[in-house]
């Protein structure tokens, strides 16, 4: 799954939207602007739009071994 992110446009860091979906479901997908999140890095809200997103690929995590 590739994680949803935008660009605050007042820091300009990454920020994740909570959304995650695979490129093909994405470019289908026929909405364009998605509810607004509120942003943890200028803690403003942000209104964004499907062109707005930059896809990040998730990193599998690996279990953590038993001590």
């Amino acid at each position: 799954m590739n994680r949803i992110l935008i660009k605050c446009p007042n820091t300009g860091k990454l920020v994740y939207t909570g959304f995650a979906m695979d490129l093909d479901t994405f470019e289908a997908s026929p909405v364009e602007e998605m509810d607004p999140i509120e942003c943890p890095a200028c803690h403003k809200t942000h209104r964004w739009k499907k062109e707005d997103v930059i896809l990040e690929r998730e990193t599998p995590t690996k279990p953590k071994p038993n001590p």
